[in-house]
């Protein structure tokens, strides 16, 4: 029993991180507004690139460590970035972050080729995403002191984001757009009393809580997405990662199954048909005029894009114009 108890538990983890990691499966132009806002950086999207890198690194013969996300942008000269999101406050994360990073340190060095004769190791810049509060959260960073054996110390350093103090409206003001749907984890703390006190009334009320939330953040999506914030691929992933955080939610405290497919079909009718045709439409005008800027014949691109001649024809008049 036990053991399907620590399988289940397991599994469970899992899948929460997976719909964690989920809201960093976002478009280049989001990811590099939530790292500008997580970094205090000025990165523009349209100059840089970005790719997600390695996050698994053996540790001897049988154990891989394995980080939430690293993140390289190449500007001028690539640079890298470790966000941890924890959902339970631990005295080791310091430590862990400071191995992570030594790891993905020296895979960079081994990757650049290491032809210099005096070898350098350049660390990412890490953060921690505290999503609930707890006595092992630090106010503003985790400190490691690393000794070495002539007695120099080097003091590690991670800043952190303390997430349940931000509320929907301060994450909206700093540009934290994918990070909205952990809102809905926050009522955790509150179903974990409720169930310890077997409050089978709270507990329901919690849920309902919980439900509401849910679509009051989906509300808050659709109108980021209405007011052209993050466009139709980044709604769709937030608002999956948004109803998956509410299941997890319900089957951890087994309150009401039906529940489940309720907050999944209010958050799917959300993204309605005509947004869904909106999206369409979009693509397709996208790539009538990046086939216009190639100067492809007309009847071709009505061919590719099922646009008709007076559509691109707009399209081209428009792209006419802002080249004068």
């Amino acid at each position: 029993m036990e053991k399907k108890q620590a399988k289940k538990k397991r599994q469970e983890s899992v899948r929460l991180d997976e719909t964690v990691k989920l809201l960093f499966e976002v478009s280049k132009e989001l990811l590099v507004t939530t790292l500008n806002s997580l970094f205090h950086e000025n990165f523009d999207a349209e100059s840089v690139e970005i790719e997600k890198t390695a996050t698994e690194y053996p540790k001897n013969d049988i154990d891989i460590i394995r980080a939430d996300l690293f993140i390289k942008i190449i500007e001028y000269k690539p640079r890298h970035f470790h966000i941890e999101v924890e959902t339970e406050p631990s005295h080791i994360i310091g430590v862990r972050l400071f191995e992570y990073d030594i790891m993905k340190a020296i895979s960079n060095w081994r990757l650049s080729g290491n032809t210099a004769e005096k070898p350098v190791l350049f660390m990412p810049k890490s953060l921690v995403i505290h999503i609930e509060s707890g006595n092992n959260v630090p106010k503003d960073f985790h400190n490691v002191d690393i000794v070495f054996a002539n007695g120099k110390i080097i003091n590690y350093t991670a800043p952190v984001m303390r997430y349940w103090e931000y509320d929907e409206k301060r994450l909206i003001q700093e540009n934290l757009y994918n990070l909205l749907p952990l809102q809905v984890f926050l009522l955790r703390d509150e179903l974990d009393r409720t169930t310890k006190k077997g409050d089978e009334e709270a507990r329901q009320a919690a849920i309902l809580k919980a439900r509401d939330l849910t679509v009051k953040i989906a509300n808050e999506i659709i109108k980021l997405h209405k007011d052209n914030k993050i466009n139709f691929y980044d709604l769709d992933k937030i608002m999956i990662a948004l109803s998956e955080l509410f299941q997890h939610l319900n089957k951890r405290y087994k309150v009401n199954e039906k529940l489940n497919a309720e907050v999944s079909d209010m958050v799917r009718t959300f993204i309605n048909p005509n947004l869904i045709k909106q999206g369409e439409k979009q693509a397709k005008i996208e790539m009538a005029t990046e086939m216009l800027l190639e100067d492809e014949p007309l009847n071709k691109i009505i061919q590719y894009t099922k646009l008709s001649k007076t559509e691109i024809l707009k399209i081209k008049k428009t792209l006419n114009t802002e080249e004068k």
